[in-house]
């Protein structure tokens, strides 16, 4: 039986995605980002990365901050990949 924990699903993404750019392949990431609730940060999430996440000042800085974590993750150069950054959610 195959686990499918938040950790397990990390682990298989990151060895997926180090051997893809290792290969030469360009993966693109996918950001997610919302307010806090009490307005002090904004939390940026990876879909393709689960449970990965971080919190920056402002709506300015997500798309670094994303690349940032996900380079740090994966444990290779920030530049080795792309980032897509999603808008707001609107929270309806």
């Amino acid at each position: 039986m195959r686990d499918d924990s938040a950790a397990s699903r990390l682990a298989r993404a990151v060895a997926r995605d180090r051997r893809r750019i290792a290969e030469g392949q360009r993966p693109t990431y996918r950001a997610t980002w919302s307010i806090s609730i009490d307005g002090a940060a904004v939390d940026v999430r990876v879909i393709e990365l689960p449970v990965i996440h971080l919190f920056v000042p402002d709506p300015a800085a997500v798309a670094d901050g994303a690349r940032l974590v996900i380079a740090r993750t994966l444990e290779v150069p920030p530049d080795a990949f792309d980032v897509v950054v999603g808008s707001e959610p609107s929270g309806d």
